[in-house]
């Protein structure tokens, strides 16, 4: 069609029942800003093309990459590289070829702001959430031209809208409660809060996902598609001059998947007395002094670099990286690692835990074993193929050696980041169909066994054994002294240690985080035990098992260094598989370990006591746990299912603590002989 009209005519017919065809003429006519085109910005753009704006002023200087496509219109494997601007152009002129365009590849700045909003009837907010002071420029200026302007932020599923007047209401700066002496990171709180004064979105939220001091956080296609309709409705609300335009201090906001809707009006804007206190909480919160700590993943390398004979530097530390979030026990991380091209050895580190737990090291060689499949697992990023030698004597280590092959990486390289212990109480639903079949055979890649108890009345069984065994960690001075001095009791202690556990990680709720602060000195908690505190921490222990979904049992047979590395490979394996199906997971480790300090070291290595207590534990454990003798060894107890998300995680000392270049990785690993001597003598 080589006429306007009659393009418009058809093409923007079916809009005619909801605005009348001269009101679809005034729209052709009409000019919207838009500052942006990244996920707000291009839904915005397609939106209001196909409403029938004609005139557009659009700016953007970025180019698209592959994490713009869960959110971003133009975003595609064909458009990656390109210029946002060129490739929006390009999908207007595609749905309106008669549209005007006014370009400004360069962003909108002080410099050009003026051309920017030159001649516009709307201005659509369309910018990074975290480029404040360029939005509080368009704002001010916009108003200054008597050009209304529209903010409408994506928050999880849905929205949530603001109108700014140029006559009348509050103006940005005057709703939003923003003021040049402001640190950035109070600014982008404010902003936040008064945009979604409801937090509809707060329920779903992951904690530690929003990071003001970062600049990051999430966002979704479903939100930025919830912006644009709502944007575009108030746009032509505008242009048409409709009545039910409400201007700050009014707000809306929309959440489909909370299906929530909230509008009001916030009479002093964020100055008003609960404004000020959500910002505070949420200083608290996601601010920079928030006390929710995680790990981040570190980047990636280019997978090109692997193809040479030997890999780079950079991609040995990623594995290497990927090896430190292994699960150890009290996040001891007892390793230490060589590297040498292509090979890596692994040594265990005697010296990072001698607690009573760790009989003759078991639960570090364990750990050591998830280390090593983590890397094996993260070198398939990168098509290598890892063989892995293990030593099998009481000095055993691993040598890994890796291998260009163009191997298929394995999806369980993605959670390898993501596993982590969650101490909530789950919410007791089954597990899905084929999940038991899929973390049951995650077990027998490295000839484990993994006996999975699903019935209810078994799991109130193993409940009240591990509730039982766990009075003895409460009244076991070796082992509570242990505990406090793995607990990392103020965020500031974690982030200097870097190791055992954030106080915040216990999901211990503030009771209980008052309870360990002050039951620090052994002579308080033995007290305390006599008032029966450890029969109260013993009901913890069964409230959470009984919660699950699952409980695991992870059997190897064997009893040597290389036994339990294996059962430790087998365990990330699980666990990771667990991740990976949506599961939550948490190791109950006491009772496995004592029956392994029980079969090595004997009764006598435990007070009367506790020596009566587990002697009536055993005969139980075994019928549950179906121990068939004393050759297998119980690598650990968990839990899985569904609980919430954790207030915290543990974090991981830096990968140069743990590694050195060594030319010793030319000498072999000590290797069993054929009638090496079992690790464990099962005691009499």
């Amino acid at each position: 069609m080589n006429s306007p009209y009659r393009y418009w005519e058809e093409a923007f017919a079916r809009n005619i029942g909801f605005v009348t065809l001269a009101e679809q003429e005034r729209l052709h006519r009409a000019a919207v800003a838009l500052p942006g085109l990244g996920g707000v910005g291009g839904a915005h753009l397609v939106t209001l093309a196909r409403s029938g704006i004609g005139r557009f002023h659009l700016a953007d200087f970025d180019r698209f990459e592959a994490a713009n496509v869960n959110r971003q219109h133009g975003a595609r494997v064909s458009t990656f590289g390109r210029p946002k601007l060129d490739v929006m152009r390009q999908e207007l002129r595609a749905i309106n070829p008669y549209a005007q365009v006014r370009s400004f590849p360069e962003g909108v700045s002080p410099e050009n702001i003026d051309a920017f909003l030159e001649d516009v009837d709307v201005l659509v907010d369309s910018i990074d959430f975290f480029s404040l002071e360029l939005r509080r420029l368009l704002f001010r200026r916009a108003r200054e031209k008597g050009i209304p302007a529209i903010t409408a932020g994506p928050i999880g599923f849905g929205t949530a809208l603001l109108y700014f007047a140029p006559d009348r209401g509050m103006t940005f700066d005057e709703y939003f409660d923003l003021h040049d002496g402001m640190s950035m990171e109070a600014k982008l709180i404010a902003f936040f809060v008064g945009l979604a004064p409801k937090a509809a979105q707060r329920n779903y939220t992951l904690p530690g996902s929003i990071s003001m001091s970062d600049r990051r956080g999430p966002s979704l296609a479903a939100g930025c598609q919830m912006c644009a309709g709502a944007a575009a409705a108030e746009v032509l609300r505008i242009l048409l001059k409709k009545p039910g335009l409400r201007p700050a201090p009014y707000y809306c906001q929309y959440d489909p998947f909370a299906r929530k809707f909230y509008q009001g009006r916030l009479r002093f804007g964020n100055r008003g007395p609960l404004q000020r206190l959500k910002r505070r909480l949420i200083q608290a919160k996601i601010g920079g002094s928030s006390d929710y700590l995680r790990e981040p993943k570190p980047p990636a390398p280019a997978a090109s670099d692997s193809l040479g004979r030997e890999i780079s530097t950079e991609i040995r530390d990623y594995l290497l990286q990927a090896a430190l979030r292994a699960p150890s026990g009290d996040n001891c991380q007892p390793w230490h690692f060589e590297a040498q091209g292509n090979t890596m050895r692994l040594l265990l580190d005697p010296a990072a835990d001698d607690s009573f737990f760790n009989v003759a090291q078991l639960a570090s060689w364990i750990g050591c074993g998830a280390a090593a499949e983590n890397l094996v697992l993260a070198a398939g990023r990168y098509g290598l193929s890892a063989r892995v030698k293990m030593g099998g004597t009481a000095r055993a280590g691993l040598d890994i050696t890796l291998t260009p092959t163009g191997a298929a990486e394995d999806p369980l390289q993605r959670f390898v980041w993501e596993r982590h212990t969650n101490r909530t109480l789950y919410d007791g639903r089954p597990l899905e169909p084929g999940a038991r079949q899929q973390i049951e055979a995650a077990a027998t890649v490295h000839g484990a066994r993994l006996l999975l108890i699903t019935d209810r009345k078994q799991i109130r069984e193993a409940a009240r054994l591990v509730a039982t065994a766990d009075t003895i960690r409460s009244s076991h001075r070796g082992l509570h002294e242990h505990l406090m001095r793995m607990i990392r009791f103020t965020c500031q202690e974690a982030l200097a240690r870097r190791d055992g556990f954030p106080l915040k990680n216990l999901e211990a709720g503030p009771a209980g985080e008052w309870l360990l602060r002050h039951t620090r000195p052994w002579p308080v908690m033995a007290a305390l035990n006599h008032l029966g505190l450890g029969k109260m921490i013993s009901k913890i222990s069964y409230q959470g098992m009984c919660s699950a979904s699952a409980i695991g049992l992870l059997k190897i047979q064997g009893h040597l260094p290389s036994d339990f590395i294996q059962g430790g490979q087998a365990l990330e394996r699980v666990w990771l598989t667990a991740a990976a199906l949506g599961l939550d997971f948490q190791p109950m480790t006491a009772i496995t370990l004592f029956r392994l300090r029980w079969l090595l070291d004997g009764k006598h290595a435990f007070s009367p006591t506790h020596r009566r207590l587990l002697q009536t534990l055993w005969p139980r454990y075994e019928q549950l746990f179906q121990v068939a003798d004393d050759s297998e060894s119980h690598v650990m107890l968990f839990r899985i299912g569904h609980g919430r998300p954790v207030a915290c995680r543990t974090l991981r000392k830096p990968l140069a603590d743990f590694i050195t270049s060594d030319a010793s990785l030319t000498s072999p690993l000590p290797a069993a002989s054929p009638d090496a001597t079992p690790l464990i003598r099962i005691a009499s």
